[in-house]
């Protein structure tokens, strides 16, 4: 495991999707985050790829993480994916993310998830800070 940002253990400490998805924090800190998942065969689809809820879950994971570590209890405004390439049963994804923009209230986040080496899906989201201290 690489970097992750104490505030980020406290956070997710307590985030039992995680582990219903099967999602691993890999790093977290300083505006970037990358989370993987192993496509499990209860995440396909009829068409035997992975479910495009799924790809999104981890894609809005790796957002919240990157957020998080500039904008403390964020949470997401507004977000939108485009699917890319398929992916199926046994594919390692991994969703690298990138806060592109931020400042006392809101991020930009920017993610791809990528599959061995071809881009799955792009997601990008805006965090707004919450009231919450």
């Amino acid at each position: 495991m690489g970097r992750v940002d104490p505030f980020i253990r406290e956070l997710t400490s307590d985030e039992p999707v995680l582990d219903w998805f099967g999602m691993t924090i890999v790093e977290a800190h300083a505006g970037m985050a990358t989370i993987t998942l192993t496509v499990d065969p209860q995440q396909v689809n009829g068409n035997r790829m992975a479910h495009g809820g799924v790809v999104f879950a981890l894609a809005d994971q790796a957002f919240a993480m990157a957020a998080n570590t500039v904008l403390r209890y964020a949470a997401t405004a507004d977000a939108t994916i485009q699917y890319l390439a398929p992916s199926r049963a046994g594919d390692l994804l991994t969703a690298r993310a990138r806060t592109t923009y931020h400042d006392e209230r809101r991020a930009v986040v920017d993610v791809e998830v990528v599959a061995a080496d071809r881009v799955v899906a792009i997601y990008r989201g805006t965090a707004r800070a919450t009231r919450r201290a």
